[in-house]
């Protein structure tokens, strides 16, 4: 075993002790780092927090309403919009303005937009019916009822059609259909009634009633086109009814005042 002396553990010791101050400097600056990420941080924060403040406090200096407006008035547009204008221009909520126009009986769609740097920017897309529903109703293009002010649909010049509640859709399908079978012998189809049985019923130009009854509407209406072409189309303005409900036929009334022609 050998013996160290006492001056050789102080010089070992020494050599032991020499490298803390370098480890200290460098706790030290870890240290620093994290205090200048901290302060980098709180400063980030509180900018972020104050370009918020500033950013909400931009008002909406301009409503800009865009499309081609027939039936919509400005000033109701305007009344609806002016609520959602007092949060400024960051804070404002789109999809609620939207919404809100929406509810314009004659709105079909309103679009809404941010323009940079204060201007809010709305193009309106108007309803365009085509057939008055029911009881003062307007019916548009996907089969949606809409209630414009009374006595519009009235002087509207649309084909009325009418039915139960949730009939709608098939209703404007159905007269999309017939009216392309009558176009072609230049008929017009100027109302079409389903009752709440399910029986359609439909009016032509110079008021000639056609009773289709609850089944295959289409196919009867191409029965009565097969004899109107053949024996119907050059007495068809002393027309009054025509029930197609028979099978192997079609029973037509005649308007008297017109000179009857008998049956057919």
């Amino acid at each position: 075993m050998q013996l160290l002396s006492g001056k050789q553990n102080r010089l070992k010791s020494r050599k032991s002790a020499a490298p803390k101050g370098p480890q200290v400097q460098r706790e030290w600056g870890r240290i620093l780092n994290r205090l200048v990420l901290i302060a980098v941080v709180i400063a980030f924060v509180y900018g972020v927090e104050q370009l918020g403040r500033q950013l909400d406090a931009i008002p909406v200096d301009r409503v800009v309403f865009a499309g081609d407006l027939q039936h919509v008035s400005r000033d109701v547009l305007v009344d609806r919009v002016t609520g959602h204008l007092a949060v400024g221009y960051v804070g404002l909520d789109l999809e609620a303005i939207q919404s809100e126009l929406e509810q314009e009986p004659w709105v079909y769609r309103a679009i809404v937009e941010r323009v940079w740097p204060r201007e809010l920017k709305i193009t309106i897309v108007e309803e365009a019916p085509i057939a008055a529903w029911g009881n003062g109703g307007l019916l548009n293009h996907r089969g949606k009822i809409f209630l414009p002010a009374k006595g519009v649909a009235d002087d509207a010049g649309l084909p009325l059609l009418s039915g139960p509640d949730g009939s709608a859709i098939e209703i404007m399908r159905q007269y999309r259909l017939m009216s392309q079978l009558l176009g072609d012998e230049e008929l017009i189809l100027q109302r079409l009634e389903m009752n709440d049985r399910g029986a359609w019923t439909a009016t032509l130009n110079g008021g000639a009633v056609l009773v289709l009854g609850r089944y295959e509407p289409l196919e009867k209406l191409r029965r009565f086109m097969w004899v109107y072409r053949h024996q119907l189309a050059a007495d068809f303005d002393r027309v009054k009814r025509v029930d197609t409900r028979y099978i192997n036929g079609l029973a037509v009334a005649w308007d008297e005042t017109k000179g009857a022609k008998g049956n057919g």
